[in-house]
């Protein structure tokens, strides 16, 4: 059974207000990544966000601008609890919403054909 002293804690963890805290980063700086491509698994106690960029590379046996094919290279993943999965739910959701507010809604992107090759 708790004490009042350990709910007394307890409370004020609950109640931090991340604005306040101050924002230190590693010497090195912080890792920064680009992703075009995101997928994810989970397990009972976190979620796991796998990111990649999908490119173009040359085929091995013939490697050449006409022959290429798509790969994707994981990049970086992040884990997070479920509570900050949802959190992080919420954020995109808002961020989203403000976004389309201004530029209007995102739709579906389509890649079209390649054309032929240009000539010399």
């Amino acid at each position: 059974m708790e004490t009042e002293d350990e709910k007394a804690k307890a409370q004020n963890l609950q109640s931090v207000d991340l604005t306040k805290i101050p924002l230190e980063q590693p010497e090195d700086g912080v890792y920064s990544v680009y992703s075009n491509i995101v997928n994810l698994d989970w397990t009972l106690y976190d979620v796991r966000l796998r990111f990649g960029e999908l490119l173009q590379v040359p085929d091995d046996a013939n490697p050449s601008w006409e022959n290429q094919h798509g790969v994707v290279l994981e990049t970086a993943a992040v884990r997070l609890p479920w509570h900050q999965a949802k959190l992080l739910r919420n954020m995109l959701d808002q961020v989203v919403r403000n976004y389309e507010e201004v530029n209007g809604e995102l739709k579906p992107i389509t890649l079209p054909a390649s054309g032929p090759p240009p000539s010399l």
